[in-house]
C-alpha cells in the first residue's frame, strides 16, 4: 500500500545479517556494471573504424580522416544512438581543420533529431556556424566550451574526447594561421587589441609571432605593421615560419594562386566579416 507504514529497521540478529547480505548483493551488481567509456560496449562498426581515424589523425592526415569517417557516417546512417557521435564528431572537425565548412555543416544536418538535441552536436553546430560567419570571438569561444564539454568526467568516451581535443588544437592552429594570412593581405597597420581580438592568442604572442612573419610592431602607438607581400609563386622564409609557429594541417600543399581582383574581393568579403 502507498500509505502504509514504513518498514522497521532490523533489530534481531537475523534480520541484520539478511540486511547486509542484501547491501553486498547491490554493491557487488553496481560495481561489476561496465563503465560507459570501456570500448567494449562501442558497436563493433564504430570499434572497428576507431583505430583508423586515430592513425589519420596522429599522421595530421586530415583528407583521409574525413575520408574514413564518411564512409562509416554513410554506413550508420540510419542510427540514432549517442555512439554514432564517435564518428560525427571527427568527421565535422576534421572537415573544419580543412576549411571544408558546407559538408561539416552538412553532417551535422543529417543528424536525426534525436542526436542533434545533445549537448555535443549543438555545440559542434555552434562552433561551426561561428566559423563560417567569421565570427572569431565566437569561434574561440566555443572552441573553448568544447573542450570543457568533453573534459567532463561523465562524459560519455574518454577516447572520443581525446580525439575532440586534439582536432580543435588542429583547428585553431589552421583557423588562426589563415586568419593571420588574410590580415596581412587586408591592413596596412593594424592595433594590437584588434590583432589579439581576431587571433585570439596574449600581446605577447601576437608580437613574436609577427615579428617572425616580417611585421614591425611600434611599442608607442602599440601598432602593427603587416610586411610587404611576396609576389605570386615566390615562398618567403617569413611564411615558412608563420606555417611551422601554427601547425598547419598540410604544410606540402601548394596555396592556388589567385587573381588581383579575385583576391581583392575576397579580402574585401572577409574584412567586412572580421569587422562585423
Amino acid at each position: 500500500m502507498v500509505n502504509g507504514p514504513p518498514t522497521p529497521p532490523a533489530t534481531t540478529p537475523a534480520e541484520l545479517q539478511d540486511e547486509a547480505r542484501t547491501t553486498s548483493s547491490v554493491a557487488d551488481s553496481s560495481t561489476s556494471l561496465p563503465l560507459q567509456n570501456d570500448p567494449q560496449i562501442r558497436p563493433e562498426v564504430y570499434q572497428s573504424v576507431m583505430p583508423a581515424i586515430a592513425e589519420a589523425i596522429a599522421r595530421k592526415d586530415y583528407k583521409r580522416l574525413v575520408r574514413v569517417a564518411e564512409e562509416a557516417d554513410f554506413n550508420t546512417a540510419n542510427d540514432r544512438q549517442q555512439p554514432r557521435m564517435l564518428i560525427v564528431a571527427p568527421l565535422v572537425l576534421g572537415h573544419l581543420v580543412n576549411d571544408d565548412l558546407a559538408p561539416a555543416r552538412y553532417a551535422l544536418l543529417r543528424l536525426p533529431d534525436s542526436l542533434a538535441s545533445l549537448l555535443l552536436p549543438r555545440a559542434l553546430t555552434t562552433l561551426v556556424t561561428s566559423t563560417m560567419n567569421r565570427q572569431h570571438v565566437k569561434v574561440y569561444e566555443q572552441a573553448a566550451n568544447l573542450l570543457g564539454l568533453v573534459s567532463q568526467p561523465d562524459f560519455f568516451d574518454k577516447d572520443l574526447a581525446s580525439i575532440i581535443a586534439t582536432l580543435i588544437s588542429a583547428f585553431l592552429d589552421s583557423f588562426r594561421q589563415r586568419t593571420f594570412e588574410l590580415l596581412s593581405k587586408a591592413y596596412t597597420s593594424l592595433l594590437l587589441p584588434l590583432a589579439c581580438t581576431y587571433l585570439g592568442l596574449q600581446t605577447e604572442q601576437i608580437i613574436t609571432v609577427a615579428e617572425k612573419y616580417g611585421w614591425s610592431y611600434d611599442p608607442s602607438t602599440q601598432i602593427l605593421c603587416p610586411a610587404r607581400p611576396a609576389p605570386f609563386g615566390r615562398s618567403t622564409s617569413s611564411s615558412k615560419i608563420l606555417r611551422h609557429y601554427f601547425e598547419p594541417p598540410h604544410i606540402n600543399e601548394k596555396m592556388p594562386d589567385f587573381s588581383s581582383l579575385e583576391t581583392f574581393h575576397f579580402v574585401t568579403d572577409s574584412v567586412a566579416g572580421l569587422e562585423s
